[in-house]
């Protein structure tokens, strides 16, 4: 079991919303509390995100590293691709 914990851009970010979008990237977080931290849509990411993850949820992109030791999922930034790919 992992606790998700979101950063306060990501915090920012899962607020503004839409109920369904929320809706969708509660049960990512799901996954990630009961463990599920591979899937299909996740993949590692390099250069100046180097150590995080994003998982891949339709245009939206949720990136995230993982604290083993403190069994914690870090949700750094919910955002579109094009947002992150162009910070």
């Amino acid at each position: 079991m992992f606790e998700v914990k979101l950063t306060p851009q990501a915090e920012r970010a899962y607020v503004r919303l839409d109920p369904e979008t929320m809706e969708r990237i509660d049960r990512v977080f799901e996954q990630f509390e009961q463990g599920n931290l591979t899937h299909r849509n996740i993949r590692s990411l390099r250069d100046q995100y180097e150590g995080s993850f994003r998982y891949r949820l339709g245009k939206w992109r949720i990136i995230f590293r993982i604290d083993y030791a403190q069994r914690v999922v870090w949700v750094e930034a919910i955002t579109t691709r094009k947002t992150y790919i162009s910070s």
